[in-house]
């Protein structure tokens, strides 16, 4: 009897709003139908062939196209720098996954730098796309075009103030540049070459020791796994005042229907997902970037964010994602800039 008594003072349980019931029924349709779509994805990748395949379908925009897009990507990261303060030379520029082609690096060349060295973890530069993008990149240069902005590629990031040609740290170059860039194009890697590309590189070769005065890489380092490794390699690979800046894209890149969903799946749900793809991305967070820069002995960190509006809450995070902050779970990108001072 005093059992059912105690019953009956118990509160009555409250049905959940509608919101929240729209909620819990959208994750479990993205845990069910999107996780079952990118896990076949992953099966696919494992057939061989299937991921050149697919990097040429990707880059089907014209040289004069991408040309434009790499202008636009140098030139943020160049005039961010100057903007934080940062005053870097250009003798040797270093970019990391320069991906299909090295048109980021062949503006550097343009700028003033005296030479390039992309390193990449395989080897998918395409040499006749990247001599044509030069054509196009020069005119660029020649005609002080202004920078694409957000009407052409909104989703690029870092936003700029401005977008006009920087006249204060560019130059156009003059023709003896042009012919030289354009004759390292054709000897890549040779003695004379301005150019030096290294895929398959390792974060423990001393190559490049306290050789590069800016450092820089585009949506490349959400993709790299041992990325501790690598902060530290470019600390080491720096001149003392160097400069690093990266961009990096903490969106789920097609593995969830929300841009910030990849942090919902569980270690298990996302070795499936990732399959074979060891470069998919490494679901680090904002913090995660910014404590892994500072450890490796980076000073003067400028951070550039961007947010995006989230709809998940810490209760749909798998459970090692739980400790994340705020600004985690709304930064959809960053641009960190930072500088060796000794």
């Amino acid at each position: 009897r005093s059992s059912s008594c105690g019953a009956n003072h118990l509160p009555a349980r409250r049905r959940p709003s509608r919101n929240v019931l729209k909620r819990r029924k959208r994750r479990k349709m993205e845990i069910s139908y999107n996780s079952i779509g990118t896990i076949v994805r992953a099966l696919f990748h494992s057939v061989p062939g299937f991921a050149d395949l697919n990097r040429t379908l990707q880059r089907l925009e014209t040289p004069a196209a991408s040309a434009r897009y790499c202008y636009s990507v140098w030139f943020r990261h160049w005039i961010t720098a100057h903007e934080n303060g940062f005053r870097p030379n250009l003798d040797i520029v270093m970019e990391l996954g320069p991906g299909d082609s090295i048109g980021c690096g062949l503006c550097a060349l343009l700028s003033g730098a005296e030479s390039y060295v992309a390193l990449d973890r395989m080897e998918r530069i395409n040499m006749a796309y990247s001599m044509d993008m030069f054509d196009a990149l020069v005119d660029l240069f020649e005609s002080k075009s202004p920078i694409p902005d957000d009407e052409e590629f909104p989703g690029v990031y870092p936003k700029l103030k401005s977008y006009e040609f920087p006249v204060d740290i560019s130059t156009a170059p003059g023709q003896s540049k042009i012919s030289q860039i354009r004759h390292a194009l054709a000897h890549l890697n040779s003695k004379q070459s301005c150019i030096r590309y290294f895929p398959d590189y390792e974060t423990d070769t001393n190559f490049a020791r306290e050789g590069m005065d800016f450092i820089f890489s585009q949506a490349v380092l959400e993709h790299v796994d041992e990325i501790d490794a690598l902060y530290r390699a470019t600390w080491r690979w720096l001149k003392p005042r160097g400069v690093v800046s990266h961009q990096i894209d903490y969106r789920s890149h097609g593995t969830s229907v929300l841009w910030n969903g990849h942090w919902r799946y569980s270690d298990m749900v996302w070795r499936l997902i990732r399959g074979k793809r060891q470069q998919l991305i490494n679901r680090l967070t904002h913090s995660d970037h910014l404590e892994l820069l500072a450890e490796s002995g980076f000073n003067g960190i400028v951070v550039v964010p961007q947010r995006a509006a989230s709809e998940i809450k810490h209760d749909d995070l798998a459970p090692r994602f739980r400790t994340m902050n705020e600004e985690d779970i709304t930064i959809c990108s960053a641009l960190f800039q930072a500088v060796k001072d000794r």
